[in-house]
Parts: structure tokens; C-alpha cells; sequence
């Protein structure tokens, strides 16, 4: 592949990567649903297109597998984010039914690997892998779970929205400590940290968004 367009396409991906990170940002720290949420959030879903893109492109020349892990995550997070706050459209299930396999590939790719490093290749306790293909294969099984009933509650859509964009947000920071910048963190605290924070956040939004009403009966979501 030619050096001069590898330079442009690694380029291209630093400065929207740059981009989709900030708009991110902005969706996470301002108000939810005002019109910086709004456009903080459709920077990092949009800006995110071409930086997947540019991933697989520049992994025709060096192949990465955390990488392609990374990118093809955010193919099945972005779409299954915003498809939820549009859960009233027509087309709805088919598109869900059309990504919800690559969450079925990601956790069995994970779980394989998990598999490889600890039992195969004898290596030390490496839980990383485990950590993907529980979280992949549990928003598989909520998607699953969704198709089935399909609830009514407004706060069930914005607690899947917000969790699914948070981690999506938070595989661009893997991407960004462990291939871009490299802070010098282990390939397993990149997959941990990052995804043990989301985890605080993630809760922080149950608590913004309850199910129902302090002292209500509880009821189905």
C-alpha cells in the first residue's frame, strides 16, 4: 500500500478521532437532551464513521487484532445507541436485527481468546478478553431481551441510549491509550480501567434515570 496514502489516512484518522473524542466529551458533561447533548453526540456518532473506517484501512497494511476488535465494536455500539432513542420507527427492528450479530461475534471472539491465552498458550491469568465477551454478550442478551418485549418506559430508551454511547466513548479511549498515544498501560488494565470507569458512569445515569418513581410499585420494563 503507498506510504504517502497510509501518512494521509493515519492523518485523517488522528484529526477525527480527535474530533469524535471531543464531541463525546461535550455529549457526556453537558445537559442530557439539551442541544449541546444533542450535537456533542451526533459529532462523535458521525466523526466515528470515517475513523472506523481509517482503522480497517491502515489494518490492510499492519494487522492489529485489538484494533479490528476495537472498531468493528463501535459498528454494532453507535447504531444500537441511537437506534434506541428511535425505537418508535418502522424500521427499528430490522436494523437491531441486522447488528445484533456482531455483538454475537465480538463475545465469541473474545471468549475464544480468553480460552487461547490461558489455557492454550499456558500464559499468566489474563482476564481481558473474559471482561469483552461478558460485556458483549450481555448486550446481546438485552437486545435479545428488548426484541421480546419491547417496553413503553421513556427512562428504559435512555438508559440504553446513554449506556450503549458511553461505551462506545469508552472504546475510543482504549483505542487512544492503548494504539494511539500508548500511555504505557498493559493490554488488560486498557481493556479494565477504561471500562471499570464507564462502569461508574453507567451507574451514575441508573440512578438519573430510575424505572419508577421512589416508593412505586415496581413494574416490568
Amino acid at each position: 500500500m503507498d506510504t504517502a496514502f497510509l501518512e494521509w489516512n493515519m492523518l485523517a484518522h488522528v484529526l477525527l478521532g480527535s474530533l469524535a473524542l471531543l464531541g463525546g466529551l461535550v455529549a457526556i458533561i453537558s445537559t442530557k437532551g439539551s442541544r449541546l447533548h444533542v450535537r456533542g453526540g451526533w459529532t462523535f456518532a458521525l466523526a466515528m464513521i470515517p475513523v472506523v473506517l481509517t482503522t480497517l484501512i491502515a489494518m490492510a497494511h499492519e494487522f492489529l487484532p485489538l484494533a479490528v476488535v476495537l472498531a468493528v465494536a463501535e459498528i454494532y455500539l453507535i447504531p444500537s445507541a441511537l437506534l434506541s432513542v428511535n425505537h418508535d420507527k418502522r424500521y427499528f427492528t430490522a436494523l437491531n436485527l441486522l447488528v445484533m450479530p456482531i455483538a454475537a461475534l465480538l463475545a465469541l471472539f473474545a471468549a475464544i481468546q480468553f480460552v487461547r491465552f490461558n489455557f492454550v498458550e499456558g500464559q499468566a491469568l489474563f482476564i481481558g478478553p473474559l471482561v469483552i465477551a461478558v460485556l458483549f454478550g450481555s448486550l446481546l442478551f438485552q437486545d435479545i431481551r428488548m426484541l421480546k418485549r419491547r417496553p413503553v418506559m421513556r427512562n428504559f430508551w435512555l438508559r440504553r441510549h446513554f449506556t450503549r454511547m458511553i461505551f462506545a466513548y469508552t472504546i475510543g479511549v482504549m483505542a487512544l491509550v492503548r494504539i494511539g498515544i500508548d500511555f504505557g498501560l498493559s493490554l488488560e488494565m486498557t481493556v479494565i480501567l477504561p471500562l471499570l470507569i464507564a462502569t461508574g458512569f453507567i451507574a451514575w445515569i441508573y440512578r438519573l434515570y430510575p424505572l419508577q418513581p421512589p416508593g412505586a410499585a415496581p413494574q416490568e420494563a
